[in-house]
């Protein structure tokens, strides 16, 4: 029999469930940018516009907000591995499906479009994945991982294409990265169990509820609204950021865009080692408002120096604190919103969460571009993020740290 955990029902077979989940949603957000990495090539390569490159991208958040709460509440009512198998499925087909004519920009982007639907509902699945597996005291730190997951598939994705392009071609990398996509499906499917054969803490009390009366349930929760506005403002600041930081940095400061690039990856890496640092110190101290209120303030203090410090030292030690603190912040408010709402709502809350985030990244990254044609200077887009990351403070200083079951 498996070792349980300091009195808590559950077993080491829940990293195992968590490593394929981690597996499954690194491939979604690999999927989401290896075009963006090749933006240049592909545009030659089919003779299209870079606004047309561009939907290979922007239909990941776009599909995201359709299907977001859908995902969320099939999630609820089948379980995890019901729902994050969905995407599982799509994912892989899908990445396959690029193979069929890599010469057809349509066959490309209806592969695209088929990922993108795979995606809500395997990112909508962390939570529930949590609850199920993890005793309570292990709960930020599990979904602080699953976070990581998804840092990774951007690193990837961003980083080996290119190569994989240049050295094997552009066939090649598309079957490289559908081979892995297919594997997922059967490594899903034959290690992961729906739950431990006794659950990780007590099971709720279950009763039937449909979809819509879940949601009307969880936007009834003062503290799971504001939450709602704190990850709709967290989550479009980083889209936007991560979208426009090179040209930023670029143009406002004339830093090489092949540093402006080493910039931008560390930042992505400081946020993957936050996604472990600060949900394991948030579990030890068992106390999430504060880190949302660092994320917060170090935020909006860094876009301020991201204005005025000049070189390339003083931009990459600003992004290794922006990266560390902000990107850190996905995992504590994914774990809020199961202790705020309760692991019956827990694939549901989180797909309200990522509509409002994607919906707001959608709006933000243009706007953005907008303020900065009216006077062709970042200051006046950047202000803007850091006034958000003021009202998301504001937002954080009102939420209550949420109540906990003391034998989670």
């Amino acid at each position: 029999m498996e070792q349980a955990i300091s009195g808590d029902k559950g077993y080491r077979y829940r990293w195992v469930v968590l490593a394929v989940y981690m597996y499954i949603s690194a491939l979604t957000q690999l999927y989401w940018l290896n075009f963006a990495a090749i933006e240049t090539f592909v545009e030659g390569r089919f003779t299209i516009t870079a606004s047309s490159v561009m939907w290979f991208t922007l239909v990941f958040p776009l599909v995201q907000v359709v299907l977001s709460m859908p995902a969320g509440m099939i999630i609820d009512r089948k379980g995890f591995k019901y729902g994050v198998g969905i995407g599982a499925l799509f994912t892989g087909v899908f990445a396959m499906l690029r193979l069929a004519n890599t010469d057809s920009f349509t066959v490309l982007l209806i592969s695209q479009i088929g990922i993108a639907i795979g995606q809500p509902f395997v990112l909508n699945g962390v939570t529930k994945l949590v609850v199920t597996w993890f005793p309570q005291k292990e709960e930020a730190t599990a979904v602080g991982l699953g976070s990581l997951a998804l840092l990774v598939g951007m690193m990837v994705g961003l980083g080996a294409t290119p190569a994989l392009v240049q050295f094997l071609g552009f066939q090649t990398m598309l079957l490289i990265y559908g081979i892995l996509g297919l594997l997922g499906i059967p490594l899903f499917f034959s290690l992961v169990k729906p739950h431990p054969a006794t659950p990780a803490r007590e099971a709720e009390v279950q009763q039937e509820i449909t979809g819509w009366q879940g949601i009307k349930h969880i936007l009834k929760m003062r503290d799971f609204v504001i939450l709602g506005f704190i990850a709709l403002i967290g989550i479009g600041v980083f889209n936007g950021l991560a979208t426009w930081l090179e040209k930023i940095l670029n143009e406002l400061h004339q830093i090489p865009m092949t540093d402006a690039g080493i910039i931008s990856a560390i930042l992505v890496l400081s946020g993957i080692v936050g996604c472990i640092v600060i949900p394991l110190v948030s579990d030890k101290v068992m106390k999430r408002k504060p880190f949302l209120l660092l994320a917060s303030a170090v935020g909006a203090v860094c876009i301020i120096a991201l204005m005025v410090a000049k070189g390339f030292a003083s931009n990459m030690v600003n992004g290794i604190f922006l990266g560390f603190f902000l990107i850190s912040a996905l995992p504590i408010m994914l774990t809020m919103s199961a202790e705020i709402t309760g692991a019956r709502f827990a694939g549901i809350s989180v797909g309200y969460l990522q509509l409002l985030g994607n919906a707001a990244a959608v709006a933000i990254v243009p706007i953005m571009e907008s303020l900065h044609g009216v006077t062709e200077q970042w200051i006046l887009p950047l202000a803007l993020i850091a006034g958000l990351l003021g009202i998301s403070f504001v937002l954080a200083v009102v939420i209550r740290e949420p109540a906990r079951n003391p034998k989670g």
